[in-house]
């Protein structure tokens, strides 16, 4: 029951957020409140990271040899349009 209370006042909180952002005029306020945000996400993505064990990692490199031995790669501008659009989120 608790952690339902908690997502309410959650949703509570992002919802007052959001109004008391409407209102803000000073440009400094909204790039801060944009660098916490960014900040935010970045935190998120770094906790999210764990160590590769020796097998996986020795899996990813031969799956990689393979691809560059056919020719199944993709360029730098595919690449970046994919993480760009996945991070979007």
């Amino acid at each position: 029951m608790i952690k339902g209370i908690f997502i309410m006042n959650l949703k509570v909180e992002k919802e007052f957020i959001k109004s008391e952002l409407d209102k803000i005029e000073d440009i400094h306020l909204v790039e801060a409140i944009k660098n916490l945000l960014v900040h935010g996400k970045t935190k998120r993505y770094e906790d999210s990271l764990k160590p590769m064990s020796k097998e996986m990692f020795y899996q990813r490199q031969e799956l990689s040899q393979k691809a560059i031995a056919t020719g199944d790669l993709i360029d730098q501008t595919e690449a970046r349009a994919y993480f760009k659009e996945k991070n979007a989120k």
